[in-house]
């Protein structure tokens, strides 16, 4: 099969695990009405978690798939990266603290760039993310540097030892997110970044953390209408879900996908 085959199944067995998961989810709200001694709170909260996690899964596979279809591209339009970040904090923070690790941000009041805010968005989830598995605190910082933003996430955890560092950060065939290989969380926000024309890199020292330092060009207000000040999406995922509780999935503990908590 060549790899034109192998994207189309890919394809396909996304669609049909979405529509899986959808039938999961409703019969997940009809148990909520039902459930209301603990036990039964607990065990739907455990399933609430592993449809998350096969939504993170799934979401992955087509992200990829995106990315690394003929014609990728970022959607570009004039995206406050300011209110972006400050979002993160306020919607990842609390999700964060059920898991022992606190989140911390810093932006500037106003940086309006030309960006693809969802793959924004999820650049830095996948980043922060990989940082609260690592460290119990994860900074994002935004800073306007000339003609870029630059974001870095650091965390305080451990580090990566230099030759995997050099794996995850410099290999060229990593440019490609590929959900099937280890590393796809980095490999994601790269072909993030590298689709608006920026980089991500990473240092860090033994037992000093990690810190990822994306940037990408601030673009420019296009003749076409281009230039409008996109509204901030609705951060729902399709299986019901907020995005930031999926992207978490595997971290948190099982009560946070108790119903009364989500």
């Amino acid at each position: 099969m060549d790899q034109t085959g192998i994207n189309q199944g890919e394809a396909k067995t996304a669609a049909e695990l979405r529509l899986q998961l959808a039938q999961m989810t409703v019969a997940s709200q009809l148990l909520e009405r039902t459930a209301t001694d603990e036990k039964s709170k607990g065990y739907l909260a455990a399933l609430n978690q592993s449809i998350c996690r096969m939504l993170r899964v799934v979401g992955r596979l087509e992200l990829t798939q995106r990315l690394g279809g003929e014609g990728a591209g970022a959607e570009p339009a004039l995206t406050d990266l300011a209110r972006v970040v400050r979002d993160l904090e306020e919607r990842m923070g609390p999700l964060l603290a059920l898991a022992g690790v606190e989140l911390t941000a810093r932006a500037p009041e106003l940086l309006l760039v030309m960006a693809d805010e969802a793959l924004i968005r999820q650049m830095l989830m996948e980043l922060v993310s990989n940082g609260a598995k690592a460290g119990k605190h994860v900074k994002i910082v935004l800073v306007q540097q000339r003609d870029r933003a630059v974001f870095t996430v650091e965390d305080d955890g451990p580090g990566v030892a230099p030759e995997r560092l050099r794996y995850l950060f410099c290999s060229a065939e990593e440019a490609v997110p590929d959900w099937r290989r280890g590393g796809v969380g980095v490999a994601i926000a790269r072909r993030a970044a590298a689709l608006h024309g920026g980089t991500l890199v990473a240092d860090c020292a033994d037992g000093r953390g990690l810190r990822v330092v994306a940037s990408i060009p601030l673009g420019e207000v296009g003749e076409n209408g281009e230039g409008l000040l996109r509204e901030p999406g609705v951060a729902w995922d399709r299986g019901g879900f907020d995005d930031e509780l999926v992207a978490l999935s595997d971290l948190l503990p099982a009560k946070a996908f108790r119903a009364e908590d989500e």
